[in-house]
């Protein structure tokens, strides 16, 4: 296995045990639920304000549906790119 195909397994088995937290936090019923957490959660909301500041539009609404989507989506995306490169790439 390639580089490549090794980091998108790791992706995508690490969005899949953050998937399986928070369904497992939703079945237990607690009060203050594991929310979706997304690269804006995770870092300064001020260091994404470069994003609302670009003046075409079509990539700032990209750039901010992926900051704003939940982190193991995601994952689960980079994974699956990064698995199809490693079908391109040689080992």
């Amino acid at each position: 296995m390639s580089k490549w195909a090794i980091n998108g397994l790791i992706m995508i088995v690490i969005g899949g045990v953050m998937l399986g937290f928070q369904q497992l936090s939703r079945l237990m019923g607690s009060d203050g639920g594991w929310d979706a957490i997304c690269l804006v959660d995770l870092l300064d909301p001020s260091s994404f304000d470069w994003i609302d500041a670009m003046t075409f539009l079509g990539l700032n609404n990209l750039l901010d549906t992926i900051v704003l989507a939940p982190l193991y989506l995601v994952l689960f995306v980079v994974g699956g790119i990064l698995l199809l490169i490693s079908g391109f790439v040689k080992s």
